[in-house]
């Protein structure tokens, strides 16, 4: 399924889970979303572009565990939204162990 950017915003928001653009605001409590445009692409056909396409790298941050990612994959899949499968890294931030879940979602572009 084709989603545009405004339907993935909506599910993201559904999760009432904060939501981002690039970097949260500081001293947001966890966990909370972070979604970032890392590439634009396009479909051509017959030598024209046919469709325009971004791809969204959308990162959960959270103190817990894998099971906290529950709430995004069940807005994105009630939403009919096609993802990658999530990957997990930890850090450091203020002597507390964050993990940072993310995975990838193409929007189509209208014109």
């Amino acid at each position: 399924m084709s989603i545009n950017f405004e339907q993935l915003k909506s599910a993201l928001k559904s999760t009432k889970v904060p939501v981002f653009r690039d970097k949260a605001k500081l001293g947001i409590m966890y966990p909370y979303i972070v979604y970032s445009n890392i590439s634009k692409g396009k479909k051509m056909a017959s030598s024209k572009v046919y469709r325009r396409s971004s791809y969204y790298q959308i990162s959960f941050f959270t103190l817990g565990t894998e099971q906290d990612i529950i709430v995004i994959e069940t807005a994105l899949e009630k939403a009919g939204i096609p993802y990658k499968e999530f990957i997990g890294i930890q850090g450091d931030e203020n002597d507390e162990t964050v993990t940072n879940y993310y995975t990838y979602v193409r929007c189509i572009e209208y014109a």
